[in-house]
């Protein structure tokens, strides 16, 4: 499958939103509450510091999304400094296994690089085992003193990628 990553357009928000938010959804990721967040591209899309990404194949199909943020921007959680932060990374159910998740995270950290942030960050549930083992063969280190819950009981790991 050929990939090719680059921010949304407007005609890519609506499916970059159904996207993330059927995958949270289907692998019980998200709450019912907070689907609608997941949906909303276009806050993403316009928000400062923000870039709304889509994977898409070879005939135009997103088939992969994720946000990437950098510290002090509205839809960053732990991202500290002049860090970035990968937030809300999905990929269409049909196009897993195919490189998707890998691509986009490499293109954030590829864009962490360029713009001399120091660090990429990522928050992630215990359960995605299948994510974590990504992150950490792509460089990723966990650091437990930045993990968090996002409300009581619900707990998230961290994980930092240096980027210098």
């Amino acid at each position: 499958m050929q990939i090719t990553i680059r921010e949304a357009l407007p005609q890519d928000l609506a499916a970059a939103g159904d996207l993330t938010a059927t995958a949270y959804q289907v692998d019980a990721l998200a709450e019912p509450t907070y689907l609608p967040r997941l949906r909303d591209t276009a806050a993403r899309h316009a928000a400062e510091g923000t870039w709304q990404l889509v994977a898409v194949d070879e005939a135009g199909t997103v088939v992969g999304a994720a946000v990437y943020t950098v510290a002090g921007s509205e839809f960053a959680d732990i991202a500290r400094g002049v860090e970035a932060e990968i937030r809300m990374l999905a990929t269409a159910h049909a196009a897993r296994g195919r490189g998707v998740g890998e691509a986009l995270v490499r293109h954030c950290a590829d864009r962490a690089r360029a713009e001399d942030r120091g660090a990429l960050v990522l928050s992630t549930k215990p359960q995605m085992a299948a994510a974590q083992r990504l992150y950490e063969r792509l460089g990723f280190q966990r650091i437990p003193e930045r993990d968090w819950e996002y409300a009581p009981g619900k707990a998230l790991l961290t994980f930092l990628l240096p980027v210098v």
